[in-house]
């Protein structure tokens, strides 16, 4: 890859705020040297394994990467039986700490690939237990790293007491009093000694170890405590051994699991890469790009991430009918930062990291990318901007390929216009024929008409709003940019007697291709227009057509409702009826000279006739009414209608011996048999969640989505678990919970809630469509 490109492009600070992301320096240094790829096979794999870490770390937390070092030279030095260190030592002791971690962390790791990196990170409990029990810090060794040294050190602080009190007996005697310069005990050389004035050297008997600097004070150790400094000498001498021996115990356990040592640093840096880029693009909200080798670009609402503050997205599509684009449009209206965004994209791309686009975005894997923009080498020595330009595009036309990137930046300026856009067409027609991807931009008419007339050529512009004089930074695809000059001046205050002359001046050519554009912006300000009108009509329409499926649905309600009184009225009154009728010919049958054989025959008849005349409602009969055409056989999650009831239910329980089954309607469920049931088609799960919200509370109105962005992490806990119970209530059997990517926390609140709600029978991160690391795909249970 030029490395021109990536400097004018200022890949090195991507790098650099990615490299911020890493835990580690060794990692640090990684990413800092990274360079985009050509392999798509190896960049795939990288992209893949990247979103595997994000879905990681986003449902995990983050992995607190610590006590990474560069081992090689340590472990070099102890398979030559070297002895390390204690600051050596506390470096492995350190990377023993974060393998017990990372292997801890692993546990709730689903991704096999990721699980498997952890998996093979390797512990050592025993090193790790006797390190950090025997070296305190880089400097001192623990008492009771061993026995020996735990006795020496007891020697040693009686040896030193005994010295001391030896030499206080001097300090505090008023038989030394005057020849003292201090009434101090002083260590010189490693020996004891006190501080006597020279004049009074003949008043202690000693061995003199140091003089002041005045020449005033002698340092005498006492002929008295010479064998005890001796002694305590010789105990120091052998705690230095012991610890020696210490240390090489320690190294020679270390050397034991060397290479577990280089495999650990190796797995580890991998893990914090992986960490790193994944941090990198969730904290960003950045995506994974979708690569190609069919010369493809399409990146959609991307974004130049090294601009500070709000940045305007642009689409950007090339590639399949055309290969050249010709951007057009006012200065400091984006055209550089267009092409800029669409080198940097790709170079982004071709590092495996995310990129600052929207979730299935397109980009091509070249292999290389060559750029003429702006370059202040060549002008500071003395070439001209036309001159250092054209030199850059030689150097690009002698080694470009058809699978090159090339972006050129206002071709053929710094010239004779007529000269520089003949030059400008010749150079992007033998780009375009070799089918080199070329992006340029211009201020030249006549690129205009070549890309127009040119189908391997497509037109694209910056908008500019000539009422603020601003430019919008939007990329048009499709549409050249009009020239805004006259417009600009005539709001600037220029005359029109000068605009009128200036008007007058320009082919007629330019201006019927002025005003193609004209009518071309104005067709497409129609069209947006007609569009919105469009969209507002559909809206308003889908609006009544609701409107009328529930006033349809009160209707059949409520005549359902009138019939339901008018039949219960008509019971009523037969059954009124039919109870006086039996009351008064059961008075008849007390009388003496009844003829009770007639008056039973005119009970039965009267019953008889009441049995015909009540109206038996349908669900007066559930359970009791065979259906016409029951099933032979019922499984599992077939759909049936229920006689009698006249509702469409879903068998959760098959029949038994006797053809009893089970069925749920909405969430009632209930007991029928095989006999009283018709098998119907099954329905779609969005007129079965439907159904479900009806049956349940048809007053109900619950989406399908729960947005949580912009919400305080309390606030956001708090209506999602009231959210679960609501979609739970209206039948829902999976709901989109919309957090964002963000810095992490709503994604692990999220899904730390979600792992133990037993509302929830599966949760999972969305596809590319549904909205990738941003959302979470929720099942009931």
């Amino acid at each position: 890859m030029q490395a021109k490109s990536l400097e004018v492009l200022e890949y090195n600070k991507i790098l650099e705020k990615l490299s911020k992301m890493a835990r580690s320096s060794l990692v640090k240094k990684q990413i800092l040297d990274l360079k985009p790829s050509t392999d798509v096979g190896y960049l795939e794999d990288e992209l893949e394994k990247t979103g595997a870490m994000a879905k990681v770390i986003a449902r995990n937390g983050n992995i607190d990467i610590f006590g990474l070092y560069d081992f090689k030279e340590i472990v070099g030095y102890i398979r030559r039986n070297g002895i390390l260190e204690p600051s050596d030592l506390l470096k492995i002791l350190g990377l023993l700490r974060v393998s017990e971690y990372l292997k801890d962390y692993s546990k709730n790791i689903d991704d096999s690939y990721i699980a498997d990196l952890f998996d093979r990170i390797t512990t050592n409990d025993f090193l790790k237990e006797e390190i950090d029990r025997s070296i305190l810090n880089e400097e001192d060794i623990a008492d009771n790293a061993s026995r020996e040294l735990l006795a020496i050190r007891r020697s040693l602080r009686r040896k030193e007491e005994e010295i001391k009190n030896k030499l206080n007996s001097y300090v505090t005697s008023s038989k030394y009093e005057d020849a003292l310069q201090d009434k101090v005990v002083s260590v010189r050389d490693g020996r004891y000694v006190v501080p006597i004035k020279t004049n009074k050297r003949s008043v202690i008997n000693g061995i003199v170890h140091d003089k002041s600097a005045s020449g005033n004070t002698l340092f005498i150790e006492p002929s008295a405590i010479v064998e005890l400094n001796n002694q305590y000498k010789d105990l120091e001498l052998k705690e230095d051994a012991e610890i020696r021996r210490i240390l090489d115990r320690l190294s020679r356990l270390a050397q034991k699991f060397d290479v577990e040592i280089l495999e650990n640093q190796k797995i580890i840096a991998r893990i914090d890469f992986l960490q790193a880029k994944a941090k990198f693009g969730l904290e960003n909200d950045y995506s994974l790009p979708k690569l190609n080798q069919q010369k493809i670009i399409n990146i959609k609402s991307a974004i130049h991430p090294l601009l500070p503050g709000k940045v305007v997205p642009i689409d950007v599509a090339i590639g399949g009918d055309y290969t050249t684009l010709i951007i057009t449009g006012p200065n400091t209206g984006g055209k550089t930062v267009s092409l800029k965004t669409v080198g940097l994209i790709t170079l982004m791309a071709q590092t495996a990291l995310f990129i600052p686009a929207d979730e299935g975005s397109t980009v091509n894997v070249f292999d290389d990318v060559f750029l003429d923009i702006g370059d202040k080498q060549s002008i500071e020595m003395s070439l001209s901007t036309f001159s250092a330009s054209l030199t850059n595009i030689v150097d690009i036309l002698n080694r470009v390929t058809s699978n090159s990137l090339v972006l050129l930046d206002e071709i053929g300026s710094g010239t004779d216009p007529i000269e520089g856009a003949a030059l400008a067409i010749s150079i992007l027609s033998h780009l375009t024929e070799k089918e080199v991807m070329t992006f340029a931009t211009t201020h030249y008419s006549e690129l205009k008409y070549y890309a127009m007339e040119n189908n391997r050529v497509m037109n694209a512009s910056v908008e500019f709003n000539v009422n603020t004089l601003s430019p919008t930074y939007k990329l048009e695809i499709g549409t050249p940019g009009k020239s805004n000059a006259f417009e600009i001046s005539k709001r600037l205050g220029l005359s029109e007697e000068i605009l009128k002359k200036a008007k007058d001046l320009i082919s007629d050519d330019t201006k019927n291709f002025n005003k193609i554009l004209e009518q071309i912006e104005d067709d497409k300000y129609q069209m947006e227009a007609k569009n919105k009108e469009i969209e507002a009509y559909r809206r308003e329409i889908q609006s009544i057509k609701d409107k009328l499926r529930n006033k349809s649905k009160e209707i059949d309600e409520a005549k359902a409702e009138i019939i339901k009184k008018a039949e219960e009225r008509a019971n009523e009154i037969l059954d009124k009826a039919n109870k006086e009728s039996q009351a008064m010919l059961k008075e008849a049958k007390r009388s003496k000279n009844a003829n009770t054989r007639d008056i039973d025959r005119s009970l039965n008849k009267i019953r008889n006739k009441f049995k015909d005349s009540y109206i038996e409602r349908e669900e007066d009969r559930f359970g009791q009414t065979r259906a016409k055409d029951a099933p032979d056989e019922l499984k599992v999650g077939d759909m049936i209608i229920v006689a009698g009831l006249n509702e469409k239910a879903e068998v959760i329980e098959g029949p038994d011996s006797k053809g009893n089954i089970k069925v749920q309607m909405g969430i009632l469920k209930m007991d029928s048999n095989i006999k009283n049931v018709k098998k119907i088609e099954g329905v779609n799960q969005t007129e079965k969640n439907i159904k479900k919200v009806y049956s349940v509370k048809k007053a109900m109105n619950i989406s399908a989505s729960l947005d949580l962005r912009g919400q305080r992490y309390d606030e956001a806990m708090r209506n999602l678990d009231k959210y679960l119970d609501d979609a739970m209530l209206a039948g829902l059997d999976q709901a989109k919970i919309i957090h964002g990517k963000g810095t992490g926390a709503l994604i692990k609140g999220v899904s730390e809630n979600l792992k133990t709600d037993k509302r929830v029978k599966s949760y999972r991160f969305g596809d590319d469509e549904e909205g990738g690391y941003g959302v979470t795909i929720v099942k009931f249970s």
